[in-house]
């Protein structure tokens, strides 16, 4: 017999237990492999802080012992290699890179994505199918022409070969063709041209796969090692990844100033990253999308 209680007294129901979230097992995936990939980071950035004696010491240290910027101090000292000439040289050709690349790009997906032509898809397949040409292999043929030009040890040789990506192309192609029809046809109506509605209306539409675009060349251009190393041996025109080998070559044994020199090369791309991180998640989401 169930007795009720009067009126105006509240009534108190036995607490609930609570029950842990259904996305916890994911979540406990991500943040192990977060921990994965985020090791050798902490690795580096740690072992730019410590002493010669600590950084090769066994059992191995996770923390510093005896933290120090004598590292930096010396890499950004060090008579045998320029460390801000090396991140200048290595600023100034990522950046035109991007910048060339993108807009060339997005030259080559417009017609693609918006224009009828005869040919149109199969022109876009004929160059969807380049991706499957290893990059390696057209390296002997380019070095050759960057010699016939004579632009061996210069930044040309470093900046015009690949300004121009089938990756590039995709991305903004798809980003493209889910941009309504309508808003081009009412600018035709006022008289506007091709390049005048990719300027006014595509363009500005399409910033975040812009974004996404610019960030990969970017980083594509930034962390680019191989190519340098065969075309660049002036070390005033070395870019930063070639230049920290050379580094390492001199301080063959001394881990700490390796990984300082490390640290201090990531963090362009890092901020770079972080900057245009917003767009680069709304870009990488919407491209593709039918209108």
């Amino acid at each position: 017999m169930t007795t009720v209680p009067p009126k105006g007294v509240p009534v108190r129901t036995p607490p609930r237990r609570r029950r842990l979230p259904r996305e916890w097992p994911r979540f406990l995936v991500l943040c192990l492999l977060s921990l994965l990939f985020l090791a050798p980071v902490y690795w580096m950035i740690s072992t730019s802080f410590k002493t010669e004696a600590d950084a090769i010491a066994s059992p191995v240290q996770w923390w510093p012992a005896h933290p120090t910027l004598e590292n930096y101090r010396a890499v950004l000292t060090s008579p045998d290699g320029n460390i801000l000439r090396w991140t200048w040289n290595s600023l100034f050709v990522a950046l035109t890179f991007t910048v060339l690349h993108v807009a060339l790009c997005a030259l080559t997906a417009y017609p693609l994505a918006r224009m009828r032509f005869p040919g149109r898809n199969a022109w876009f397949w004929f160059i969807l199918s380049s991706l499957m040409i290893p990059g390696i292999v057209t390296l002997v043929p380019t070095y050759i022409m960057m010699l016939n030009f004579g632009w061996i040890n210069s930044f040309h040789a470093l900046i015009w070969p690949g300004i121009s990506g089938v990756f590039g192309v995709f991305l903004l192609r798809q980003f493209f063709v889910g941009i309504p029809r309508e808003l081009e046809e009412a600018a035709r109506l006022d008289g506007a041209g091709n390049f005048q509605i990719l300027w006014r209306i595509i363009l500005p539409l399409s910033v975040p796969s812009l974004v996404t675009l610019a960030v990969f060349a970017f980083m594509g251009s930034w962390n680019n090692y191989l190519w340098p190393l065969y075309t660049v041996t002036d070390v005033d025109k070395m870019t930063l990844p070639v230049g920290i080998t050379t580094f390492s070559q001199r301080y063959t044994t001394e881990y700490g100033k390796l990984m300082a020199a490390t640290t201090l090369a990531a963090v362009p791309a890092l901020v770079a990253y972080l900057i245009a991180q917003r767009f680069l998640e709304a870009g990488l989401s919407t491209t593709g999308l039918k209108e």
